[in-house]
């Protein structure tokens, strides 16, 4: 079972591949999503991006995702979990460069949306809100998302 974990920083998984860019966080692959991931299509059954696409510039985000599905075996589970728009942490970290809420995921989920914009990853599953720091109004975008294929 190949389970990759994207963007791991400092928080390695045991029992997952980790991938970053940036060597000095030790992961056990340094890769740059931009130059794509060096697994075949088809050929992963999980995909792991937690508090990693807000850092995918805006005009690269669709180009990302599609890496992702492309990566994924039929029915392969993406989870990720990224700092919603709905609340302040999207906006608080300087490093972040893109932004998501749970409506963002409708171009990788609805037919319509996808065909609007020619949009091939298309996924289905369940999206939520977590509220994770309430007093500074903290709120991620988790999802546990299968790709259809």
């Amino acid at each position: 079972m190949i389970k990759l974990n994207l963007g791991c920083g400092l928080r390695r998984i045991e029992g997952y591949t980790n991938i970053d860019n940036r060597a000095e966080v030790n992961p056990d692959i340094v890769c740059d999503i931009f130059d794509r991931l060096k697994y075949d299509d088809s050929s992963v059954d999980e995909v792991r991006a937690f508090d990693f696409l807000e850092h995918i510039p805006i005009g690269k985000t669709v180009a990302v995702i599609e890496e992702i599905y492309r990566v994924l075996k039929p029915g392969g589970r993406f989870e990720h979990m990224t700092p919603s728009s709905d609340g302040r942490g999207a906006f608080m970290d300087p490093t972040h460069v893109s932004f998501w809420n749970i409506n963002s995921w409708f171009y990788y989920m609805v037919d319509s949306y996808r065909e609007l914009y020619g949009i091939k990853a298309k996924f289905s599953g369940e999206l939520r809100d977590i509220i994770s720091d309430d007093r500074h109004h903290i709120i991620h975008t988790y999802g546990v998302l299968n790709a259809i294929k």
